[in-house]
């Protein structure tokens, strides 16, 4: 069967389009520091692993001690919190990753829809494309506060194409992580695969499977190239 033209792009922003440059230890210290306040044991939980798997260990272990979900959610409010704080920081001090720009042009002038997916939220999203002088190109963003299941559940680029009206298997993701590759899998969209300079613990297995891997010094030009095969 012959695979349909892309009709857009979703992108990945910390990363991707931009250098967040956040402080995440930061961000992990501050969450953990909340949750040992509730009785999670040093232990249990490490600032050396994700804030998101922080969370989901939390959840279970708050469970376990009889929490009710609703104190539960408290917490984690209170968690989202601080981390947010931490997450402005950075949304002021974005830096656009070099030869996006061009990418970005090119995207405009070919009449193809662009979206932005992401953990963070909606508001500190914009505000990093604003500071970097991108937020007009981007018809969508969708933030960890606008769904409820978040990448690589296909809910989150379901929300996009939903938004800018095409399928899923009309549109290319453009990730660093390991998640935006399995979004786009799950998705049966194609995907590129950025290798950029990403923390440890930030896995990449599945970026084999993606339709392309670009290494970052080859942005804008092999970005541009894929780009336009996946057009025809």
């Amino acid at each position: 069967m012959k695979v349909k033209p892309i009709r857009a792009i979703v992108w990945d922003l910390d990363g991707t389009l931009i250098d967040f440059k956040i402080n995440s230890f930061k961000a992990r210290r501050n969450a953990i520091k909340i949750l040992r306040k509730y009785g999670i044991r040093k232990e249990q939980i490490s600032s050396k692993i994700s804030l998101l798997e922080s969370v989901k260990i939390a959840k279970k272990i708050f469970l376990g001690l009889g929490f009710t979900h609703e104190k539960i959610k408290k917490i984690i409010n209170e968690v989202n919190k601080a981390v947010i704080l931490v997450e402005h920081e950075a949304a002021l001090k974005a830096s656009l990753t070099n030869g996006i720009i061009e990418v970005l042009e090119f995207a405009k002038k070919r009449n193809l829809k662009q979206a932005v997916f992401t953990y963070n939220t909606h508001k500190n999203a914009r505000k990093s494309l604003e500071i970097t002088g991108i937020n007009h190109y981007f018809d969508v963003v969708a933030g960890r506060d606008d769904i409820n299941n978040l990448k690589p559940h296909p809910d989150h680029l379901k929300y996009i194409c939903e938004r800018i009206d095409v399928n899923s298997n009309e549109i290319v993701v453009i990730g660093d992580t390991g998640r935006d590759i399995e979004a786009a899998l799950r998705s049966n969209s194609r995907s590129i695969a950025l290798n950029t300079k990403i923390p440890k613990f930030i896995k990449r297995d599945l970026f084999k499977e993606a339709d392309k891997i670009v290494e970052l010094h080859e942005i804008p030009k092999e970005l541009i190239k894929t780009l336009n095969e996946f057009l025809l």
